[in-house]
C-alpha cells in the first residue's frame, strides 16, 4: 500500500516550552524540531519543507488555529497535528475537557491562555478533505482527546468522540499526568516515537503503520516507567502506512544506537535528573509521553485448561526491534541508614490487607546510589550483599545488614536490566541495554567474562548449580551460557519476538520465559522439547518467575495480570489488583509468597490463594524486586535507591 502523498499531505507541529505561569519546557522545542525534520526527511515521509508548519511559544491562539485551518483545507491526503506542551483540564463543569496551555496559560483558570482541544476538533471535522487525519497530544490529561471520562472507558464511547477518519494518540489517559526528564533530549512519548523513525522497526516491513509505531513507542515508554499511552481511531486509519522503516533491509548489526555522540551519551548521564510532572506547576516540571490504546480485555479471569498451548519444533520467526522492561521515573529517596526494622516500626505506606492476618511490611532501609536512576536489584543468596543497577551502567553492591557501600562495579556503558548472583554468592551476572552480560568477580570485582548479544539483553538468571546462565532480550532467542568460560552453549528461537524475562527451575533442568510476543515458553535444557502457550496473555511477558516447590510457574506483564500454573495441562490461577504493567516477579524462598512490582506498586500475595496480602506504596514505583534468602525481607529498586522491605507473617 502506498505511503500518503508528501505533497498532497500537511503537517502543523505545535511545541510550547516557555511559559509565563508555569514551568518552561526545555525538552518540548527539541522534540518539536526534530520530529519536524524527521517529517520532512525523504528516508522517513518527505514532506516538503513549506507544508511542515511549526510553531512554538511566540504563537497566538489565533496564529495556531489559523495554520490548523489553512492546513487542512490544504490536505487531501494526510493532515497531522502535533503538540506538546503543559496540559490543563477544566474546572467544574468543564472537567472533561483539554486544554492545551500556550505561553500565557494560567493553572487555575485554564480557559484563559490555552487552546481548547475541542476548537481544534471542530476544525478537523469542518468537512475538509482530507482522507486522513493523525493527531499526536503529548501533554497531560491527553487522553480527555479521546473522550475518556474515566482510565477503562469503553470503546464505543472512545470512538464517537474521535475525529471521523483519525488516528488519535496520547501520551497519557485522561486521569494520568505524564512525564519528562529535564536532562533528556526530548519529552517521554516524542523521544519514543522520534526512536521508531530513527531507526525503524527490524520486523517491520518497508513502511509502518501508526499501530506499529505506537505500539514499539508504546513499548519504550512503559520500560522507562512512563505512563502508558493510549490511542483511538476509526476507519481502520491506524493500519495504512505513514512512513518509511528505515530499518527495512539494514544489516542486523547496523543500530544507530551505536553512533551517539559520545559526548552527549557523557552529559546525559551526569546531568542530575529532575523528574517534571504536566500541568502540575507547583510538583515541577510537566510533560507528556507517548501514544497507545488501552490494553486488551484480559482472556479469562478464572482457572482454565491449556487452550493455545502447543509442544512444537523450533522454527526461528522473525525478531523485533523493541522493549524490556520498563524503568521508573520516581523520586530519589533519602538513606536510612542502618536502621533496624523494629527501630523504624511499621511504615504508613505498607497496607495488609484486612482479609489476612498477622503479614505486616514496613521499610527497614535503603541503600542509596548516586545521580542515576536505580533499575535492577539482587539479593546474594549468602544474604551479605544487595546489588543494584542503574541507568547510567553503574552496579553498586551494598553490605546487607548495614547499608553500607562495599563497592561499585563499572564497564557496561549503558542501563542495567537485571541482575543475578549465583548460588555461591561468588559471581554477578548483568545485564544491560549496551548488548552484553557481564559476569563479574565479586571478591576482586573484576569483570571475568564478557557476552555479547545481538542486540539490548533484558534477563538473565543462574542454574541452582552456578554452572550455568541463561539470557533473553532483544530478537527471538533465549540463550544458555557456560559460566566458566563464558561460551554460548545452546539457542532457542522458539518465540516470534523479543524475549523480555527468563527463570531457571528450581532443579536446574528446565528455563521459562516470557515475550514481547504475549506468549511464555518452557524449554528442556538438554534440548530435547519445548512448550509454549501463545494465548497465555492478551499482551507482553514482562516477569516470569519459578517457585521454589511444587514446580508453579509465574508470569505477569502490560496486561496488569499475573498468571500461576504448575504444567502445560494444568488450569491458571490468576491475581489480579494491578493498575500498572507488571515489572517483576519473585518468589518468597518457601515458595507462599509471591512479589509482584508493578508501575503503580509492589503487592504481596498468597501464591497459593491468589489473594492478596499486602499492598506497599513507596515514594517510586519499583522496577525490580528480591527477597532475601529467610525471606523476612524484600528488596525493591526505586528511584535512586534500593528500599528493604521487612516482613513479618
Amino acid at each position: 500500500m502506498a505511503l500518503p502523498d508528501p505533497g498532497a499531505s500537511r503537517a502543523v507541529l505545535i511545541g510550547v516550552d516557555k511559559y509565563r505561569h508555569l514551568p518552561s519546557l526545555r525538552p518540548v522545542g527539541r522534540g518539536r524540531d526534530r520530529l519536524a525534520e524527521l517529517l520532512r526527511d525523504p528516508t522517513v515521509w518527505g514532506l516538503e519543507q513549506r507544508h511542515v508548519a511549526v510553531l512554538g511559544a511566540q504563537a497566538s491562539r489565533d496564529d495556531i488555529l489559523t495554520a490548523v485551518k489553512r492546513a487542512a483545507r490544504e490536505t487531501t491526503d494526510t493532515f497531522l497535528l502535533y503538540f506538546a506542551g503543559h496540559g490543563l483540564r477544566g474546572r467544574g463543569g468543564s472537567a472533561r475537557q483539554l486544554h492545551l496551555a500556550l505561553t500565557n496559560a494560567d493553572d487555575e483558570h485554564p480557559q484563559i491562555g490555552s487552546i481548547a482541544y475541542d476548537d481544534i476538533r471542530d476544525i478537523l471535522t469542518a468537512g475538509h478533505r482530507a482522507r486522513r487525519k493523525i493527531v499526536l497530544l503529548d501533554c497531560c490529561y491527553s487522553g480527555l482527546a479521546g473522550g475518556m471520562g474515566q482510565r477503562a472507558a469503553p470503546r464505543e464511547e472512545l470512538h464517537q468522540a474521535a475525529i471521523e477518519g483519525s488516528c488519535l494518540l496520547t501520551s497519557a489517559s485522561s486521569t494520568q499526568l505524564a512525564f519528562a526528564h529535564d536532562d533528556r533530549p526530548y519529552p517521554e512519548f516524542t523521544g519514543a516515537l522520534i526512536a521508531v523513525l530513527e531507526r525503524g522497526i527490524r520486523s517491520a516491513g518497508p513502511e509502518l503503520t501508526l499501530d506499529q509505531t505506537w505500539r514499539a513507542a508504546r513499548a519504550v515508554c512503559l520500560r522507562r516507567g512512563a505512563p502508558e499511552p493510549q490511542q483511538f481511531g476509526q476507519n481502520a486509519a491506524g493500519r495504512l502506512p505513514w512512513v518509511r522503516n528505515r530499518a527495512y533491509g539494514a544489516p542486523a548489526e547496523a543500530d544507530p544506537r551505536a553512533r551517539r555522540p559520545k559526548a552527549a551519551v557523557a552529559r546525559r548521564r551526569k546531568a542530575e535528573r529532575t523528574l517534571r510532572v504536566l500541568g502540575m506547576p507547583l510538583v515541577m516540571l510537566a510533560l507528556a509521553t507517548p501514544v497507545i490504546p488501552e490494553n486488551p480485555p484480559v482472556q479469562g479471569t478464572d482457572d482454565r485448561a491449556s487452550g493455545g498451548r502447543s509442544a512444537e519444533p523450533r522454527v526461528r520467526p522473525s525478531s523485533a526491534v523493541v522493549p524490556g522492561t520498563p524503568r521508573t521515573p520516581g523520586a530519589s529517596l533519602t538513606p536510612s541508614g542502618s536502621t533496624t526494622p523494629e527501630q523504624r516500626g511499621p511504615d504508613p505506606t505498607a497496607r495488609t490487607n484486612p482479609e489476612e492476618k498477622g503479614v505486616r511490611v514496613w521499610l527497614a532501609r535503603s541503600y542509596v546510589g548516586e545521580d542515576a536512576f536505580l533499575s535492577a536489584v539482587a539479593y546474594a543468596p549468602d544474604g551479605r550483599l544487595v546489588a543494584g543497577g542503574s541507568e547510567d551502567g553503574s552496579i553498586y553492591l551494598w553490605n546487607a545488614a548495614t547499608a553500607e557501600r562495599v563497592r561499585i562495579l563499572s564497564g557496561h556503558s549503558d542501563r542495567i536490566t537485571s541482575l543475578a548472583f549465583d548460588p555461591g554468592s561468588s559471581t554477578l551476572a548483568s545485564a544491560s541495554d549496551d548488548k552484553t552480560v557481564r559476569l563479574w568477580d565479586l571478591s576482586s570485582g573484576e569483570s571475568r567474562h564478557t557476552l555479547s548479544h545481538p542486540g539490548q539483553v533484558y534477563s538473565v538468571a543462574f542454574s541452582p548449580d552456578g554452572g550455568t546462565l541463561v539470557s533473553g532480550g532483544q530478537g527471538d532467542a533465549v540463550r544458555l551460557w557456560s559460566v566458566s568460560d563464558g561460551s554460548a552453549r545452546e539457542t532457542f528461537h522458539d518465540q516470534k519476538e523479543d524475549v523480555l524475562a527468563v527463570a531457571f527451575s528450581p532443579d536446574g533442568e528446565m528455563v521459562l520465559s516470557g515475550s514481547y510476543d504475549r506468549s511464555a515458553a518452557e524449554y528442556d535444557v538438554g534440548g530435547r522439547w519445548t512448550w509454549r502457550d501463545e494465548k497465555l496473555s492478551s499482551d507482553a511477558i514482562t516477569a516470569v518467575a519459578y517457585s521454589p516447590k511444587d514446580y508453579v510457574r509465574a508470569a505477569g506483564g502490560y496486561d496488569k495480570v499475573i498468571r500461576t500454573w504448575t504444567g502445560p495441562e494444568s488450569g491458571t490461577k490468576v491475581f489480579k489488583g494491578h493498575t500498572e504493567s507488571i515489572t517483576a516477579l519473585a518468589f518468597s524462598p518457601d515458595g507462599e509468597v509471591l512479589a509482584s512490582a508493578g508501575l503503580d506498586a509492589i503487592r504481596l500475595w498468597d501464591a497459593r490463594k491468589a489473594t492478596l496480602l499486602a499492598l506497599v506504596q513507596g515514594p517510586g514505583s519499583s522496577m525490580d524486586i528480591a527477597f532475601s534468602p529467610d525471606g523476612k525481607y524484600l528488596a525493591g529498586a526505586a528511584g535512586k535507591a534500593v528500599q528493604l522491605w521487612s516482613i513479618t507473617r
